[in-house]
């Protein structure tokens, strides 16, 4: 892929979300498509939503995204971050989202060190966000090691869930 170009992310990333979806099995659900005129991939689980696996928008539900805007693009950057969107609103769950987001903090700390450049100073809506420069040659590679990182941290959100199931 080409630096600054984040139109270009648009094939590349279905080309990910088809090679990341031949090896999965832990149930995380790759979505592809466009949001706030983002090409964005998007690993979710569906009990982590209200809303319909087909669609890449949420309304609630915790989601890890990839993303290139045109800031991004212009700095040679993919940014990727983890949500918790409305989670008192979640069925099947009593969720706080604050609480919810600061237990998320403090076990992510221990795996903080293998994300680049990633930071968890955001209210409880982002739980943590980072970036990954744009290296043409590896840049696919790049995306699915995030992809594959993703799913380490994915069990320990379903940990946290669990007690909080109604």
């Amino acid at each position: 892929m080409e630096a600054g170009d984040p139109q270009r992310f648009r094939t590349i990333s279905a080309k990910i979300k088809a090679r990341f979806d031949q090896r999965n099995s832990d149930g995380l659900i790759c979505k592809q498509g466009f949001y706030k005129n983002c090409c964005v991939l998007k690993l979710q689980k569906p009990s982590w939503t209200n809303d319909r696996m087909d669609q890449v928008q949420n309304k609630t539900g915790i989601f890890f995204s990839v993303w290139i805007d045109e800031e991004a693009a212009r700095k040679s950057r993919a940014k990727y971050n983890i949500h918790a969107l409305k989670l008192r609103q979640l069925k099947e769950y009593s969720i706080t989202s604050r609480e919810f987001a600061n237990e998320f903090r403090d076990r992510f700390a221990v795996m903080r060190n293998a994300w680049p450049n990633v930071s968890v100073d955001y209210g409880p809506l982002t739980l943590m966000q980072g970036w990954i420069a744009i290296e043409p040659k590896s840049f696919e590679a790049d995306v699915l090691d995030l992809l594959e990182r993703f799913k380490r941290v994915s069990w320990m959100i379903d940990r946290m869930l669990e007690p909080r199931r109604n």
